[in-house]
């Protein structure tokens, strides 16, 4: 319905962080000419015209916002679940997500690899729909290793 993020993997392949209406979340594999179900389908199951997501969230746990790529995972930011999700993909599929910080830093809007192999985090706590910390709205480093 409305995608938040989009990132190539190492092969060149397409991925896309989609935020749902009311029931799920998706992540979905980008192919020329596939239909992913909007407004039809939310999720898995919807027909055999249509293309599956990779991975299904409920949307409190989800939200997704930024989606980057780096080391064969994508990493996706969330906004309601509050949570940063990595997800291994390997030729052309994704494995059963997992999540860090959860709850931590609240809504995190933006994820993308910096220049020096971390990822930066951006929070959006200070949109009416967070829960401020004073030194929100800020940006994160995270260490991948």
């Amino acid at each position: 319905r409305n995608v938040q993020g989009l990132a190539f993997d190492a092969s060149g392949q397409l991925w896309a962080s989609e935020f749902g209406a009311q029931t799920f979340d998706e992540l979905n594999r980008i192919e020329k000419g596939h239909n992913y179900g909007w407004p039809m389908f939310e999720g898995s199951g919807g027909a055999p015209d249509y293309a599956d997501p990779q991975v299904v969230w409920q949307t409190s746990e989800a939200s997704p916002s930024g989606l980057a790529f780096t080391e064969g995972h994508l990493w996706m930011a969330s906004l309601r679940g509050q949570r940063l999700w990595r997800v291994a993909v390997d030729d052309g599929r994704a494995s059963k997500p997992t999540d860090f910080f959860v709850g931590k830093y609240g809504r995190l809007r933006t994820v993308v690899l910096a220049p020096d192999g971390n990822l930066w985090l951006t929070t959006s706590n200070r949109d009416g729909r967070g829960e401020p910390a004073t030194n929100d709205d800020r940006i994160l480093s995270v260490a991948l290793h």
